[in-house]
């Protein structure tokens, strides 16, 4: 497994002040593996494809970087932010297999090689995995927010599944949820390290302001993505959303401006239900006619400057926090957030 993947890149100022500690996350996430006996064994295989496929460690790295802010880290903050990343690499596992995704960064799924049933159990273990090493913490109120993060990763999933090819959704369920599927679990990231590192419980709630404003901008970037990017760029195919019947914010305003008639409406009257997984598929005809609209209409940078205030509003967090290296990285985070391509 690659630890070196958080070593290079624009990312490289964020990891300076946890280099060693975020290579103990990696390693420990590495161990899961190895737990199961030989290399050669099938399990073994498929749990090293999953967790070692590339990626950017933001959320281990928040919580480690927040743990650090008042001077004594606890010794503590290394297994949670292990528990952190593996409880997003299962929710990954789950959401392509629910997606019937063939690609996640570049690589091949879980549920294209194996099938749904060997993914869905692979992301069970992963889950139980992470949530062995938060409880290493002896932290109740981290076992207590890790269990509720699940819920609300699992019900923001759900519900978009259930408003699939609904044109009334509107930004306010749009935002809900954007937090339960990705936000929650920056907040807990950040809120975890905070709690570790004995700050005060005011100066907890800033940091944990810090992770929801920062995964709320990192996901309405992320929906603009797919429509503002290439599939190479993204790692998985570019336009999925609609093609899924999912609404994200720069179709939402789009239908706002033009609620009688407009080719997302018109795509959605247009979809079938796919009786394998319970999505959406739409004609490429009207779902390359939707994009587009979607990407003449002005709306995506409407979308970047939602997804900017968020960041604004990230790093006015940190504003009341010790003055240090570990700070001077969030808020480098934040200002790499805004700016992502990928």
């Amino acid at each position: 497994m690659n630890g070196e993947a958080t070593t290079t890149g624009p990312y490289e100022e964020v990891y300076d002040p946890i280099r060693p500690e975020l290579r103990a996350v990696i390693a420990n996430i590495a161990t899961l593996a190895l737990e199961q006996g030989s290399r050669e064994s099938a399990m073994a295989g498929q749990l090293e494809h999953v967790l070692s496929a590339p990626g950017k460690r933001l959320r281990p790295a928040i919580t480690l970087l927040a743990s650090r802010l008042w001077g004594a880290p606890s010794d503590m903050d290394v297994m949670m932010g292990t528990g952190v990343e593996l409880l997003h690499i299962a929710t990954l596992i789950h959401d392509d297999t629910v997606d019937a995704a063939d690609m996640r960064r570049g690589r091949e799924t879980a549920s294209n090689l194996w099938g749904r049933n060997v993914a869905v159990l692979l992301g069970d273990y992963v889950f139980a995995a992470a949530a062995r090493f938060v409880c290493d913490t002896n932290n109740v109120r981290l076992v207590r927010r890790f269990a509720e993060t699940i819920m609300e990763l699992s019900r923001g999933e759900l519900n978009e599944l259930l408003d699939g090819k609904d044109t009334r959704v509107t930004r306010d369920a749009y935002y809900q949820r954007i937090f339960d599927k990705t936000a929650s679990l920056f907040t807990t990231a950040a809120e975890s390290g905070a709690v570790l590192g004995g700050a005060p419980e005011s100066e907890i709630q800033l940091v944990r302001n810090y992770g929801y404003k920062l995964g709320m901008a990192y996901q309405v970037l992320d929906d603009v993505l797919d429509y503002d990017s290439t599939s190479e760029e993204l790692g998985k195919p570019a336009g999925n959303d609609l093609k899924e019947g999912v609404l994200t914010l720069p179709a939402i305003m789009y239908i706002e401006a033009r609620p009688e008639s407009n080719p997302v409406l018109d795509l959605f009257k247009s979809v079938r239900t796919a009786p394998k997984n319970g999505k959406s598929e739409a004609d490429d005809d009207d779902l390359a006619n939707a994009i587009q609209s979607v990407r003449d209409s002005g709306f995506i940078e409407k979308s970047r400057e939602v997804a900017q205030q968020f960041i604004d509003e990230a790093r006015d967090s940190l504003s009341g926090l010790p003055d240090t290296e570990e700070r001077a990285a969030l808020e480098t985070l934040a200002d790499l957030t805004g700016g992502r391509r990928s």
